[in-house]
């Protein structure tokens, strides 16, 4: 090889280098730019745009979600907010309207947004969708192109003005309705009704419940009558008309004591009066004549009360009373007594009242 051909060699070898090295294209540092793609017909217009813009020094990363369809405030905030996360200088997504597709490229760092919009008519890949395709892809190269050369295309987004700071409301909750006050000593009156077991007859006896007293913090005293119904007793030789009536004084210790429900605890002891009539059925029974037969009564009770207001409430009362001295129902044959029932020795008694406090 003569010298002025190697000079001549060497001076296009340095030509191409120099033209290597100078072309933007090839010495630029690739930047990124994300992609949101929330549909099929978004995937395939991404891949129009890498053909487009392959040779452009940018990575199209997509990104999938939901669709940027709100309003353009909330579009570019949150376009600024996917730039962010992903560190790209660009973001592109695409919006169908009818049979239109607005493809819209925005730079965070300027402010800037590109829109564009075409026609697509028909299904990805078709004739008539690739013609709308190919120019959204070529709108995107060209705003692409001039994000990378620092000119970026469209319109500049005013930033928001500062949201005004609301004044914080504080809720306050309504005042509690006022709990009905106790006094520390009080009277009670009550009135109800009351029914019991007694073994003379299968339904028992029930009756009237009156009561009075006076109620301290721990202690409470009451004085407590049972008027019953009288019970007639009938069999071929007699009809024995039964009542029962009973006084009897009630200490009280409460147990459990909330805003409107107590539970209490006492013992009672007092007096039950038997009143007979016996009526003779049969000619050869000779009645004996009516009297009143008094009786001990002494037993344990339970009560619940449910307070309604500051002088009313409603109580249930459990008792189990032992009855001593209780009459023995029977016939004298020949000296020997025929019993037809004497009663029981306990017998279970519940009520209920409604307490006034005067």
């Amino acid at each position: 090889m003569s010298l002025a051909a190697a000079v001549l060699l060497r001076r296009v070898f340095g030509i191409a280098l120099w033209v290597l090295m100078g072309s933007p294209a090839l010495a630029a540092e690739p930047w990124r730019a994300v992609v949101r793609v929330a549909s099929e017909e978004d995937a395939a217009l991404l891949v129009r745009v890498r053909g487009q813009s392959s040779d452009l020094p940018v990575l199209l990363e997509a990104v999938p979600g939901p669709p940027l369809d709100g309003a353009a405030a909330e579009q570019w905030r949150e376009a600024e907010q996917l730039a962010a996360r992903q560190q790209a200088r660009a973001v592109l997504w695409f919006l169908r309207v009818g049979p239109e597709v607005r493809v819209q490229v925005a730079e965070p760092a300027s402010r800037h947004l590109f829109v564009r919009a075409s026609r697509l008519d028909g299904r990805p890949g078709s004739l008539e969708w690739s013609v709308g395709a190919e120019a959204l892809a070529l709108a995107v190269r060209s705003a692409l192109r001039a994000v990378e050369a620092g000119e970026p295309l469209g319109e500049v987004v005013e930033a928001p003005p500062p949201a005004p700071v609301a004044e914080r409301v504080v809720e306050v909750p309504p005042a509690p309705a006022p709990v009905p006050t106790v006094s520390a000593s009080r009277w009670m009156l009550a009135v109800g009704a009351h029914a019991s077991l007694d073994g003379y007859t299968s339904g028992g006896h029930q009756g009237l419940l009156l009561g009075a007293g006076w109620e301290g913090r721990s202690l409470r005293l009451r004085l407590q009558v049972l008027a019953g119904l009288p019970a007639r007793l009938r069999d071929a030789r007699t009809q024995v008309t039964l009542g029962q009536y009973s006084a009897a004084l009630w200490a009280d210790v409460p147990v459990v004591s909330g805003e409107a429900l107590e539970l209490s605890a006492g013992l009672g002891a007092g007096v039950v009066g038997f009143s007979r009539a016996t009526e003779a059925l049969a000619p050869e029974v000779e009645a004996e004549p009516s009297r009143v037969i008094p009786a001990l009564l002494v037993g344990p009770e339970l009560a619940a009360r449910w307070r309604a207001g500051s002088r009313l409430a409603f109580e249930v009362s459990l008792a189990a009373e032992l009855l001593l001295g209780r009459p023995a129902l029977g016939y004298a044959v020949d000296g020997n007594l025929v019993s037809r029932g004497d009663g029981w020795v306990a017998r279970p008694r519940v009520g209920l009242a409604m307490v006034l406090f005067p």
